[in-house]
């Protein structure tokens, strides 16, 4: 696993290397080898339209709010992205809780690097194992239903170093996000596999094109003569100045060939572009395919139809996993989880229209009784603290005018 994982990071970090260059290439010209970015884009724009905002649980405003705290204390807005990102890289990434402060629960997410995990017959996770290293010394934490037990290695033997109990949890503190495409896809499944067949093939075309950009792509100049008997005839007589200015015997015939085109690699890179378009559904024009005429708005939305179902589907599956590990992080700080089953992660619109065309839609449908002020607030794109603010604040002025109306 540890080699897939490997390989599968260097595919996104560009590092790669390819099994063979090329029938005509000669092993030196891994010098001029260049990789197609194609694996890191189909993973950063799908991310990139993933967007947590919050917590909502019909009903309840204390629990929201609270979940956002400890939201915001973990830092888990840059966190979950990180792991949502390792999650399409590698197929998976974990998020675990633990004792953080008297009121504030821990939680971290990991890669799918040093972790192992069983599960029951049911599928649940009732066991993990976690191995990480700190200042040269490598630790494992072993997670089971109740407790977590943390060992150091000391001269090739495992000792225990802490025990962590968790009364009344029938779980351990690991919860899995996993990509999932299939249903036997248990352990996730990478969103690069996908395209690593055609990204290699673009990158053999932007190698060659390095050759022929390096050797067939500069004009040539000759000159012909019969005063040119041999190489040190010709060092004689040919002078060159600064590259501009070439002379040469008396009665010789000058000319230039003209450098080859390259134009045949750029179509070629850019039908590999267009494959990986309909493969994940990123928009030509984020791939770097330009026409010759600006996209509408409109036609840009369109061409984002595919890319947002996409995203849609990933805010279903990764918000699951979200929302049960803020149900284990409620349940380990002692708050009554029965009926939170409900609790939803709401998620920033990937599809990012015109905020002026929504925000107009939304007031027009508050003004008609449609929805109510709070979920028009919903649609502002206001942050969080902006929200409760307002929210508050409609609140005092309900109280005020039912005392008024008493």
């Amino acid at each position: 696993m540890e080699g897939n994982c490997r390989l599968l990071e260097d595919y996104y970090e560009g590092a790669t290397h390819l099994d063979a260059l090329g029938v005509s290439l000669p092993p030196n010209v891994r010098l001029l080898e260049m990789v197609a970015p194609f694996p890191k884009f189909a993973v950063d724009v799908l991310t990139e339209a993933l967007n947590p905002e919050g917590f909502l649980l019909a009903g309840d405003k204390d629990i929201p709010a609270l979940l956002r705290r400890w939201w915001q204390a973990n830092n888990l807005d840059t966190a979950i992205k990180l792991a949502i990102t390792e999650a399409l890289v590698q197929g998976q990434a974990f998020l675990i809780i633990g004792y953080g402060t008297e009121s504030t629960p821990r939680i971290t997410v990991h890669t799918k690097r040093g972790m192992a995990v069983h599960r029951d017959h049911m599928g649940n996770v009732d066991e993990a194992l976690r191995v990480y290293t700190v200042d040269d010394i490598t630790y494992a934490a072993h997670y089971l239903p109740g407790e977590t037990l943390y060992y150091r290695q000391d001269s090739g033997l495992w000792k225990p170093v802490d025990v962590q109990t968790h009364p009344g949890l029938d779980r351990p503190l690991v919860v899995p996000i996993t990509n999932r495409l299939r249903i036997d896809d248990v352990d996730g499944r990478s969103e690069i596999l996908d395209v690593v067949t055609i990204s290699d093939a673009a990158s053999r075309t932007l190698t060659n094109m390095q050759v022929a950009q390096e050797l067939l792509a500069m004009p040539v100049r000759y000159i012909f003569s019969d005063g040119i008997e041999s190489p040190a005839t010709l060092e004689e007589s040919l002078k060159s100045y600064f590259g501009h200015f070439i002379a040469g015997p008396d009665g010789g015939s000058a000319g230039q060939i003209p450098g080859a085109s390259l134009q045949s690699f750029i179509d070629a890179y850019k039908l590999y572009a267009q494959i990986i378009s309909s493969i994940t559904g990123i928009p030509p024009s984020m791939l770097g395919i330009a026409t010759d005429n600006p996209a509408s708005a409109e036609a840009m939305r369109v061409a984002k139809d595919r890319l947002i179902g996409r995203a849609e589907v990933k805010q279903d599956m990764f918000g699951d996993a979200i929302e049960d590990a803020a149900r284990l992080a409620l349940a380990l700080y002692g708050h009554d989880v029965s009926g939170l089953e409900t609790l939803e992660l709401s998620w920033r619109d990937p599809a990012l229209t015109s905020a002026s065309a929504k925000t107009a839609s939304m007031l027009q449908a508050q003004a008609q009784g449609v929805v109510s002020a709070e979920t028009a607030r919903d649609y502002l794109q206001l942050t969080p603290e902006q929200k409760a603010r307002e929210n508050a604040a409609a609140d005092e002025l309900a109280a005020f005018r039912a005392q008024l109306g008493a």
